[in-house]
């Protein structure tokens, strides 16, 4: 009997629940901005309903990329409304696009509610192919990476008049593309841009960014990237030998290799040495006149503790900078 009663309790009070609870509605969860220029930020607030009882408590809103919410109305009182306002950034983006945003509440019905924003993206001006500019590169080498520079725009004379970059050592250079040179789809004029990496580029990774202005009414300025790698022309590898704690073991190696990435064939290694008085170099040919590799081994009985040195390399380089190489040699031994 008891047990029927506690059973009873528990579902008059869960009914109760049920009846004094909040009750997420939006309306029109599809927005649709049109046709949208590329590099535009476009917003848009959604209404929120509460046809419940309670209040409607959003915790969380979950856009995907491209789409931002910053604020939104997190307690909505019964029979009242909220906004959720949203910004799409449409300069990574070209063509038709649909982004989700996801509205997280206490609704017990409906706790995740999903909302879309759509738009199609008119790049007006724009490089065919691949709006990035991509390399990879020796440090000596020029690089050129061409694109060609459309517009859908007709009606006016379409210019390039100038191009800026972020580094001194890229350059983007234009040329007018004849009419025999340019794709039939757009009828207006149409430029060759060239990317010029030169050989003043720093090695390691290039994330850089240049500026193509126009004569364009909607899109005066072209944002592009110039991305890529400049390897060194020749390269020790790894470039510092941090061997960590070591034992004083008699098998004890390591190696270190020695690349021309220029292929030239004739690049050779005349000396070879530690600076550390316990370990020895000594060298093997992998390609003859391109890559070596080094090995370090223990000339003797290395005393225990931290030790710290170099591995100098003497080569016949032309470079003044690869004429003596220098890779720095730490580690413990325990």
């Amino acid at each position: 009997m008891k047990f029927s009663i506690r059973i009873l309790a528990f579902l008059c009070s869960a009914a109760l629940w049920a009846q004094n609870a909040p009750k997420m509605l939006i309306e029109d969860v599809v927005h649709d901005f049109g046709v949208v220029v590329k590099g535009e930020v476009v917003d848009w607030a959604f209404t929120v309903r509460n046809t419940g009882t309670a209040d409607l408590v959003i915790t969380d809103v979950r856009p995907s990329c491209g789409c931002t919410v910053v604020q939104w109305d997190k307690v909505i009182k019964a029979g009242a409304t909220g906004k959720i306002p949203t910004k799409l950034e449409t300069k990574d983006f070209k063509g038709p696009i649909s982004k989700l945003i996801t509205v997280v509440s206490n609704d017990p019905e409906m706790p995740q509610a999903r909302i879309f924003v759509k738009a199609t993206i008119s790049a007006v001006v724009d490089l065919l192919t691949d709006s990035n500019f991509r390399f990879n590169k020796l440090k000596q080498e020029t690089t050129k990476v061409p694109r060609i520079l459309v517009t859908e725009e007709d009606g006016f004379e379409f210019k390039v008049v100038k191009t800026e970059t972020s580094k001194p050592w890229i350059k983007l250079e234009t040329a007018a593309l004849t009419q025999e040179q340019r794709q039939p789809k757009y009828p207006n004029a149409q430029y060759e841009v060239i990317a010029v990496i030169g050989p003043d580029a720093p090695v390691g990774m290039v994330n850089e960014s240049g500026t193509i202005h126009t004569t364009s009414a909607k899109m005066p300025a072209v944002k592009v990237k110039i991305m890529g790698l400049v390897r060194p022309d020749i390269m020790a590898s790894p470039p510092r030998m941090e061997l960590g704690t070591v034992e004083a073991a008699p098998d004890f190696q390591r190696m270190l290799k020695i690349r021309d990435n220029t292929k030239s064939g004739k690049f050779e290694l005349t000396e070879v040495k530690s600076t550390v008085p316990f370990i020895a170099v000594t060298r093997e040919v992998v390609v003859q006149g391109e890559e070596y590799n080094l090995i370090l081994k223990f000339a003797q009985t290395p005393p225990k503790g931290d030790f710290s040195g170099k591995v100098v390399v003497t080569t016949n380089a032309a470079a003044e900078e690869f004429k003596v190489m220098e890779v720095p040699l730490t580690g413990t031994v325990k």
